[in-house]
């Protein structure tokens, strides 16, 4: 069952955020059309295909090699 938890803490955590949110007529004019949908999909793939901060690591680790970082 503990598999499962992830999935349970984004569909939960998507329900108390974004449909709760939205169901509200002051919020209508932010959620609809729904392409900012596509976008939080589109980050949550490249950061978990991807180690989190690797190009900043990169960055660094070419400064320290030149010893621009002094």
């Amino acid at each position: 069952m503990s598999d499962w938890y992830w999935l349970y803490s984004y569909v939960s955590a998507f329900w108390a955020t974004v449909v709760v949110g939205c169901a509200q007529p002051v919020n209508w004019n932010n959620c609809w059309p729904p392409d900012w949908l596509l976008h939080g999909v589109h980050d949550y793939i490249q950061v978990r295909s991807t180690r989190p901060y690797s190009q900043e690591r990169k960055i660094l680790q070419s400064m320290e090699q030149s010893d621009e970082l002094e």
